[in-house]
């Protein structure tokens, strides 16, 4: 019977198993870059005690805009962006509140969404993403960040809304897809306290005994 030498297979073995080390840890290190740059801080988010961050992020669109792009029905964005540490592995699981007002629809729509742990593109150069997709169907949101920490950029493919005024009426909800000049918003990072009635619906909703 011939032998296989042991020490070529332990070296090849012993190389595969650094190089998935390095790449583990260059995408922890990615993901931690990406937390700091979004809530706008120098410390590990995910290594805080606690660390329940959020971030908020808006966007009117006026008159004119809204006349060089006539396809495009949203008029108004807010997004809260928060993200909560998970026991088991201390990342950060990411969740979002939505709040989009149309110009062919009256009053605020809402949505929400827990997305789980932020990621690296598949795509060259995309660098790290939240997608917030329920199942393994496409469409859903997709959170990136601006060259600058100033901005996120918002891509809707597919989300189900619900009226503001009536979030528990099933025959409201709207499935809003996003078309060519409805489908990518930069929003701007604005002091939290844009968002403090999300925050507080939130943590409402999250206090709520489940039935």
């Amino acid at each position: 019977m011939r032998q296989i030498p042991l020490l070529p297979l332990l070296a090849a073995a012993f190389g595969v198993l650094t190089s998935a080390l390095a790449a583990h840890a260059d995408e922890a290190a990615k993901v931690d870059q990406f937390a700091r740059r979004m809530f706008a801080t120098a410390l590990p988010v995910a290594k805080a005690p606690g660390a329940n961050p959020h971030a908020c992020f808006v966007r009117t669109y006026d008159a004119a805009h809204l006349a060089r792009h006539r396809g495009q029905t949203v008029t108004a964005v807010k997004m809260l962006v928060r993200a909560e540490k998970l026991p088991e592995d201390g990342g950060l699981s990411y969740s979002y509140e939505l709040r989009i007002n149309f110009r062919d629809r009256p009053g605020e729509y809402a949505a929400s969404f827990t997305c789980g742990n932020a990621r690296s593109s598949d795509l060259p150069r995309e660098g790290v993403r939240i997608y917030c997709h329920d199942g393994c169907e496409g469409g859903g949101v997709e959170i990136a960040l601006a060259p600058s920490n100033k901005a996120i950029i918002v891509k809707i493919e597919d989300v189900s809304l619900q009226p503001a005024d009536k979030p528990d009426d099933p025959d409201a909800a709207l499935e809003f897809r996003g078309s060519a000049e409805d489908r990518t918003f930069r929003l701007d990072r604005v002091d939290s306290e844009n968002c403090d009635s999300l925050i507080a619906q939130r943590d409402e909703v999250a206090a709520a005994p489940s039935k």
